[in-house]
């Protein structure tokens, strides 16, 4: 479990193999960075919790920095402790430049798309 939430996390913020700078608060990090601290619990859905919630509490976190603009979001992460979209930013849905009709989901969409951090409406 612990294995499979480091590599979720690591492809999630996008996390290099290098070194990871560790904290405990944001200021701590680098400019254009804030500190996360993985939450005992997670806000998902329930079709996203596939695997048992195991709590843990957590003292320290990593560096991570802020999504710019043009980068896929994720309209919760910051609820789950992430930095998120960077200032000025938002997390957007933004559709795709295209015709083709998308597969309808539980959240409707006028069209395929992405959430995106686009400049704040």
């Amino acid at each position: 479990m612990v294995i499979y939430g480091a590599f979720v996390l690591a492809l999630f913020c996008g996390v290099s193999s290098g070194a990871v700078a560790k904290c405990k608060t944001s200021g701590e990090c680098g400019t254009g960075q804030c500190c996360y601290i993985e939450p005992e619990f997670l806000v998902a859905s329930k079709r996203q919790a596939v695997l048992p919630v195991l709590h843990q509490h957590h003292d320290a976190g990593i560096c991570e920095n802020y999504r710019l603009q043009g980068d896929l979001c994720y309209p919760l992460e910051t609820a789950n402790g992430h930095c998120g979209c960077g200032s000025g930013l938002s997390c957007q849905w933004v559709p795709e430049p295209t015709t083709i009709s998308a597969k309808r989901g539980m959240i409707y969409h006028p069209g395929p798309g992405n959430y995106r951090c686009a400049t704040r409406q």
